[in-house]
């Protein structure tokens, strides 16, 4: 089967652990012909950097080609409107028997929908990451960009859909609500992960448990991410600062916004039980994640959580609407408040909390809900 990405919304990278190369790779490894159709952007140590048109083969045989966006205007328009050239010629010398355009928020999405018009035996997807709490969060995005825009060209693309993929209830509502989504066409379709094997598990939990000094009396606890504000970042410290009867180290992986970092640092310095790794990579990240007893997402919604819950990792999590109904399988702390997150903090220093049971429900949603294995062959049938 030839299996088309198309990523003109997005930021490919390799070998980030976010859905866009996971899946990607996935059906590379089940035996299918993969292109992936990106912009001309990726993520480097947590910043987006231009890289200019590439066509290239990666090293799990996945056809990588980014197209830079055309001008429009100026740079802020040409970033919303997300128009490029060569877009359909590409299908069609590529000839896909499936088409997953993850996301229909951009202005080429019209030569995605001509190629479905010209060759209808194609099986066309869409999936949706947009939600209220990362889109639309002012009246000029909202009820301009989104409402207007963006709404028309998801109604233009409906009709030729097989699904229309949401991956948080969050982001079927946003799409109903916004875009004109038919419920009938959505389909939940979550932020899936990659499960370690048993000696995979074990041999990265060791090493990287070494590497931190984690003794055989302490838990390690782990924040990752862009830790931008709405992460609550410098609440979680300050919780787990006020937990000293812990026996635990804290990781904090992920790059700090320059607005933020002095104080951040200041707040990690202040502690010796937290250590700062600075930027890691996807693969990098998840010997980190086999490593910890406890993955602290209290802020914004983040795919890191469900790789954590790959990794077997209990949850510290804030209780957005999506995860309190999705992926609760008694594997989830859920907190609010920093007052939350500390006294979560507190049952698990006085052994009130049992962390092994929590494991055990992250394996079980791992396997039932997140396995990308599953979540690619979704696009073979």
């Amino acid at each position: 089967m030839r299996i088309a990405h198309i990523g003109l919304a997005s930021y490919f990278t390799e070998n980030m652990g976010y859905q866009d190369d996971c899946l990607a790779h996935q059906n590379a490894l089940d035996g299918h012909q993969v292109l992936y159709i990106s912009n001309a952007a990726k993520y480097v140590d947590g910043s987006i950097v231009q890289t200019g048109r590439e066509d290239q083969v990666l090293a799990d045989g996945v056809r990588l080609i980014r197209l830079p966006y055309e001008h429009v205007v100026n740079n802020f328009v040409t970033d919303k409107f997300r128009k490029v050239s060569g877009l359909y010629q590409i299908l069609d010398a590529f000839a896909p028997d499936v088409i997953l355009s993850h996301g229909l928020t951009f202005w080429s999405v019209r030569d995605v929908i001509r190629y479905k018009q010209d060759h209808p035996a194609v099986k066309l997807y869409a999936d949706t990451h947009t939600d209220a709490y990362t889109s639309g969060t002012n009246w000029l995005s909202l009820h301009v960009l989104h409402r207007v825009f963006y709404r028309r060209l998801v109604q233009k693309a409906l009709p030729y859909l097989e699904k229309y993929l949401c991956i948080t209830d969050e982001s079927r509502v946003f799409s109903m609500e916004h875009y004109g989504v038919p419920e009938a066409l959505t389909e939940f379709y979550p932020l899936g992960g990659t499960i370690p094997t048993e000696a995979e598990y074990a041999e990265q939990r060791k090493i990287r448990r070494a590497e931190l000094g984690v003794r055989e009396d302490e838990l390690l606890l782990v924040h990752a991410g862009k830790l931008e504000p709405q992460k609550k970042t410098d609440a979680l410290l300050r919780a787990f600062a006020a937990v000293p009867e812990l026996k635990a180290k804290l990781a904090v992986i992920g790059s700090i916004p320059e607005e933020t970092k002095a104080s951040l640092l200041a707040q990690m310095d202040a502690d010796p039980r937290v250590v700062y790794l600075g930027w890691k990579s996807g693969v990098e990240l998840l010997d980190y994640l086999c490593a910890a007893d406890l993955y602290c997402q209290p802020g914004k919604v983040s795919a890191i959580m469900q790789n954590a819950v790959c990794c077997r990792c209990p949850i510290l999590l804030y209780p957005h609407p999506g995860y309190v109904k999705d992926y609760d399988y008694g594997n989830l702390l859920w907190v609010k408040t920093e007052a939350d997150m500390a006294e979560a903090l507190r049952r698990i220093a006085a052994g009130e909390t049992d962390l092994a049971a929590l494991e055990q429900g992250s394996q079980r949603c791992a396997l039932e809900l997140l396995d990308y294995r599953a979540l690619a062959a979704r696009l073979y049938r």
